[in-house]
């Protein structure tokens, strides 16, 4: 038994030894600007993040393309594509920094077990779906003094209505415009598909975009003053929305018009997936090339020094990867 505790002894000392000597090759002051190119696909936007030049998160790109042995990120014309090593790396990469963040807390850490934090999450009525029951479901076990406060995104628009809350979580093209002294993670995918009744048999099961337009369509409602070209942004597919009959700020209420009226509407895909759960609509493909949705939860980073404010984007990653 001695000799058998010893061996395993030698090999965890060997495992560390072999972990410092990786350690050595990399700056870990380079990993939370991975994160962000991984993010954003672009060493344009992760230098206005980091307030750095171009040439320097070039150069920092380069040492990660070193050290991971890998192209990471592949340009494709004006664009940029992840490669296989790189889209592998998104998970860990966050769950590392998260840990990092807990890891160089005060002395004293926040124990979510015993202490009560007032969280305001602002967002969209279809993430506070999806979202609200998960996390006051691992609350009420972990964290049981835990507040979460979920308010409607709509008069959110600067980095000054940032700092007022804790998390804005929202589609990647609106976080993107908040500027620099802004933290962000990614949570989820999605994409659009189109919703109809069960009875209406007009729509068939896979619809092209000039189809959809000939129907009568149900719209979200665009928070006033949003310049067209954000609205595209926010909502790929609402170039489509030719022919709306009804506008509601509320996704629920989409399902029910859909549902009563013969109309169609264009949601993201998880939105279907519950409103399909009490209500008598089914889900049709969309054909169209502008579909796909990335939704981030965002921080100011002025507030993110608030007690449990690590804790709670740790929460987060694991409510969001519930719902892959």
């Amino acid at each position: 038994m001695a000799r058998s505790r010893r061996a395993v002894d030698a090999v965890q000392v060997s495992d560390a030894r072999e972990l410092v000597a990786r350690l050595h090759r990399v700056n870990l002051d380079t990993l939370p600007i991975l994160h962000e190119l991984l993010r954003t696909r672009s060493v344009t936007r992760t230098a206005r993040a980091f307030g750095m030049t171009q040439p320097g998160v070039s150069r920092v790109l380069r040492q990660l393309r070193a050290i991971f042995e890998d192209q990471l990120l592949v340009p494709i014309g004006r664009d940029a594509q992840l490669t296989h090593r790189a889209e592998a790396l998104i998970d860990p990469l966050h769950r590392a920094l998260v840990e990092i963040g807990l890891l160089l807390d005060s002395t004293n850490p926040f124990d979510p077990a015993t202490e009560a934090v007032h969280f305001v999450v602002t967002t969209a009525d279809y993430v506070s779906l999806l979202l609200a029951p998960l996390l006051t479901e691992i609350c009420a076990t972990e964290a049981p003094n835990v507040v979460l406060e979920f308010t409607d995104a709509a008069r959110l628009r600067s980095p000054d209505d940032l700092a007022r809350i804790d998390f804005l979580i929202g589609p990647r093209a609106f976080g993107e415009r908040l500027g620099k002294r802004v933290g962000a993670m990614p949570l989820w995918r999605d994409d659009i598909v189109c919703i109809a009744a069960e009875a209406n048999r007009t729509i068939p099961g896979r619809i092209t975009a000039e189809q959809f337009q000939q129907s009568r369509q149900v719209g979200m409602k665009s928070a006033p003053g949003v310049p067209p070209d954000v609205r595209l942004q926010l909502q790929p597919t609402s170039a489509l929305e030719t022919s709306l009959v009804c506008t509601t700020p509320n996704f629920l209420v989409i399902g029910a018009v859909v549902e009563q009226a013969d109309c169609t509407a264009l949601v993201p895909r998880k939105v279907a997936q519950e409103l399909i759960r009490s209500r008598r609509l089914r889900i049709v493909e969309l054909a169209y090339p502008h579909r796909r949705l990335m939704i981030d939860a965002y921080w100011s980073l002025a507030a993110s020094s608030k007690r449990g404010h690590s804790w709670f984007r740790s929460l987060l990653a694991r409510a969001s990867k519930r719902l892959h």
